[in-house]
């Protein structure tokens, strides 16, 4: 998962040595981000129905294949629209890396166990800001940014090596042998958890695109601080995930603890959004709050997935909602970057990721009350 998501934290700790290097403006950095999550977004369906016909290891390998020679292709670019290309590929990687790895879970691994093993999971994709904010940004400094980009590539190549040494080789048993028409039963928790993902995958994507660059520029933080920024978020965001995983397969109640998620989200971007008038205190603990809340909600929606679809369709859901969280990433970044450009102002851009993180939290409260209300509902009827 590190590897799977490592590109969209590189623009974020890279973001100025890339518009000194090509010359671009805070939209054209966004449209990076953009590129990578529109192909993501995209295929995600798809990658999910493959992994369902044909196994999680297959696709895992030839995706972080995939991932090394975009990284390279990249830290190789000679002019942006090469970054761009890189992106993209990167995409096809993106859209992927949850199909697999839940068709994986569901398939080698028993109830109760899940919750933890899911959060481990998904906290790899903090590992990977943890890895990237704390060592990217001083190597950077020290030999360029284009070697710091290309020492990556070491990690989807020990992933793709990892994968064939360790995990079982596909099943025949396994795999998607129902018709179609039995996935039908996902729809209402594809549903919510797509809307709730396009939301919160809006509001995450500027705050990994964008809160180095705003420390910097608004804070008055340095280089290397900013980057650490992101170390913080995904350092709080390893231990979150796997808390937060562990304790929602106990409790059950997934809209509860999504929404609950989603209130931290907002409180965490009003706090960004005071930090230039208050100090850097105020921008240090909006990042401890947003490894705590906003980049955490992938444990809980994925784990919900696996619980309730099942093995045979688990890939396909993922895939659905996968896609509604790329969708998110895929409008956000280049407006709020078009904003800035614009106005000069980074207010109207955090207000906007405000109201979607609230958005968000209203999507999850109301499938909790649907869902309460059809429990009572089905009460009724067994009393009667």
């Amino acid at each position: 998962m590190a590897a799977s998501t490592i590109v969209q934290f590189l623009f974020g700790v890279l973001a100025p040595f890339l518009i000194d290097e090509f010359g671009i403006s805070r939209s054209q950095l966004g449209l990076l981000t953009t590129a990578a999550f529109v192909i993501g977004g995209i295929i995600s369906p798809s990658a999910g129905g493959l992994v369902d016909r044909i196994g999680g290891r297959r696709v895992f390998v030839a995706s972080m294949v995939l991932m090394a020679i975009a990284i390279a292709g990249m830290a190789a670019a000679p002019s942006y629209i090469w970054m761009l290309f890189g992106a993209a590929l990167a995409g096809f990687t993106l859209a992927s890396c949850n199909p697999t790895t839940n068709k994986l879970i569901a398939a080698h691994t028993a109830v109760g166990e899940r919750g933890v093993i899911m959060g481990v999971k998904q906290a790899g994709v903090q590992f990977g800001a943890f890895a990237v904010g704390f060592t990217i940004p001083t190597a950077a400094e020290s030999w360029g940014w284009r070697p710091a980009m290309a020492m990556t590539i070491v990690l989807p190549l020990a992933c793709a090596a990892a994968v064939l040494v360790l995990v079982p080789h596909d099943r025949r048993e396994e795999l998607d042998l129902r018709p179609k028409t039995e996935a039908r039963g996902i729809t209402p928790l594809v549903a919510w958890l797509a809307t709730y993902a396009f939301l919160m995958g809006g509001g995450v994507a500027i705050v990994g695109a964008y809160l180095p660059l705003f420390a910097r520029e608004e804070v008055g933080l340095s280089v290397g601080a900013a980057g650490m920024l992101a170390g913080v978020i995904g350092l709080i965001g390893i231990v979150s995930r796997i808390a937060w995983g562990w304790g929602t397969e106990r409790l059950g109640d997934y809209p509860l603890a999504l929404g609950i998620l989603g209130v931290g989200a907002v409180v965490a971007s009003l706090a960004t959004l005071l930090s230039p008038s208050t100090g850097a205190w105020m921008i240090w603990s909006a990042a401890v709050l947003f490894g705590l809340t906003a980049i955490t909600w992938n444990a809980i929606g994925m784990l919900a997935i696996v619980a309730e679809v099942g093995t045979h369709a688990a890939g396909r859901a993922s895939g659905l909602v996968q896609s509604g969280f790329y969708g998110g990433f895929v409008v956000t970044p280049a407006l709020f970057g078009y904003s800035v450009d614009r106005t000069d102002e980074w207010s109207w851009g955090w207000w906007g990721v405000v109201a979607m993180f609230a958005g968000a939290s209203v999507v999850a409260f109301s499938w909790l009350a649907s869902r309460r209300s059809a429990a009572r509902r089905a009460e009724i009827i067994e009393t009667v």
